[in-house]
């Protein structure tokens, strides 16, 4: 009886230990924009994996499409926290919105130029067309870029096209003749390799330091908040570490989840990014986002990269972590 009472008491204790822990656990929004794994990853990690927990946080994430949309929910502070692409948001807050870059997430660009078929090679592209979404948008620059690593220059070499259209748009631009080659994600790049597309390069690859995407919050979530965005950031940042050590056990869960297609595909992703996302982010690559996004007059008229992002927080939240 002694002992059944003892095992009584444990597992009550145990239980109210865990029911306060949830109920001080302080509840956070995260918006993201794109509903793929690659996208999503560090999150679904964080989350399903107690990460974001361990530290006293609830996150809640949320779909939002398209990155002015997520900026618009964070100024409105309809959410805390929500990924972007680097180039968005240092615009937004070139152009006055109350926001504040917390951390990097992917410090690799995501794109790869993928070409038409018959074109094998990089230098199959000289006097041809490549298609771009719109001008000065991300993609225009990882073309631009990209192609400017490997000896060929606009204009001179190559023409580039705007108004192609979105990912489903431009590939069928490339089946139709109408361009030659497009930059493509990575698991756009999954699927036009199996409709036999052939890949020209991986840009990332050529072009270092820049932040693609990263994580963005208010300043008055910075301000009034700090230790909570310390406690994300730390939540985060064990959680990469985790999915860099134990990829295999992150993808069994994931394909376990059955949400993000057949199991082969949720390897290649996990393999692809495991070793690529990172919270920490410098000086100069804030930088490079202002010279991708054409704001270098007006970042150094709000005073430079130091006014972009909550550099004390994150080097907080890291050294922390050690």
């Amino acid at each position: 009886m002694i002992k059944i009472r003892i095992a009584l008491l444990i597992s009550l204790a145990v239980t109210t230990v865990g029911t306060i822990a949830r109920v001080h656990a302080k509840p956070v929004t995260f918006a993201y924009q794109t509903p793929t794994l690659n996208s999503t990853l560090p999150l679904i990690v964080g989350v399903d994996f107690g990460f974001f927990a361990a530290e006293g946080l609830e996150v809640k994430t949320i779909f939002i499409r398209g990155g002015p949309t997520a900026i618009a929910a964070l100024v409105g502070g309809d959410v805390d926290y929500t990924i972007v692409a680097g180039v968005p948001a240092v615009r937004a807050i070139a152009q006055g919105a109350p926001l504040t870059i917390i951390s990097g997430m992917q410090p690799y660009m995501d794109y790869t130029l993928m070409g038409a078929k018959g074109i094998t090679q990089v230098n199959d592209l000289k006097g041809k067309i490549v298609g771009v979404t719109g001008a000065g948008g991300i993609a225009e620059y990882a073309a631009v870029e990209g192609l400017a690593k490997k000896g060929l220059m606009r204009d001179r070499d190559y023409k580039i096209l705007y108004g192609v259209g979105n990912s489903p748009s431009r590939a069928q631009a490339l089946e139709a003749g109408k361009i030659h080659a497009s930059p493509f994600s990575f698991m756009e790049r999954l699927e036009l390799e199996q409709k036999g597309f052939p890949v020209l390069f991986d840009i990332g690859n050529v072009i270092s330091g820049f932040p693609f995407v990263v994580v963005l919050s208010s300043k008055r979530k910075a301000d009034t908040d700090p230790d909570g965005v310390v406690a994300l950031l730390k939540g985060m940042k064990r959680g990469l570490d985790f999915l860099r050590t134990d990829k295999e056990k992150v993808a069994a869960s994931i394909i376990k989840s059955n949400k993000f297609g057949d199991p082969a595909t949720v390897r290649k992703v996990v393999n692809q990014f495991s070793t690529v996302y990172s919270v920490g982010i410098t000086k100069e690559d804030i930088e490079a986002l202002f010279v991708a996004a054409h704001i270098e007059a007006e970042a150094k008229k709000l005073g430079g990269a130091e006014k972009f992002f909550a550099r004390s927080l994150l080097s907080k939240a890291l050294s922390q972590n050690r």
